[in-house]
């Protein structure tokens, strides 16, 4: 079981020029879009075997999404937090899916709020909001349409 500072090692030794440890903490790390199914796979098999969350974060005005990854080693009581970025041009990334099944409607969470699209998901549609539902709403730029709403009527 690998604690933060072996996390560290690790990560310098097998991925120091595709992640990023960030300054003044010792368990935030951000990663290129290209390694973090590989760390994620790493990091499950150091120990860290509870993905606890996986949420987004908008910004618009530089042109990209945060995805953040909360991963937990019950052993020790660390939590890692993966960052990576995606343009908000083409919201694209690999599913943690195949590494930690818990991705599953943590993903699906995120596709319905932000319209970020997950790779190989093995069921990637909405699961907050109805089918119909047009647009992102955790989007900086989602604009409210309260006419098209389609929920509760009013009973007689």
């Amino acid at each position: 079981m690998l604690n933060k500072q072996e996390v560290a090692a690790m990560v310098q030794k097998k991925f120091r020029l595709m992640v990023e440890p960030l300054p003044d903490t010792d368990c935030e790390y951000k990663v290129d879009l290209m390694t973090l199914v590989p760390l994620c796979q790493e990091l499950k098999a150091g120990g860290y075997a509870f993905l606890s969350d996986i949420t987004a974060v908008d910004y618009l005005e530089q042109g990209y999404f945060r995805l953040l990854y909360q991963v937990c080693n019950y052993q020790n009581g660390d939590t890692i937090t993966l960052k990576v970025d995606v343009s908000r041009d083409e919201p694209l990334v690999e599913s943690v899916c195949p590494v930690w099944a818990a991705a599953n409607w943590l993903e699906r969470e995120v596709y319905d709020m932000f319209g970020i699209v997950f790779k190989n998901h093995p069921r990637l549609e909405r699961i907050l909001l109805w089918e119909g539902f047009e647009g992102w709403p955790l989007r900086k730029d989602y604009v409210h349409q309260p006419n098209k709403y389609q929920g509760r009527r009013q009973l007689d």
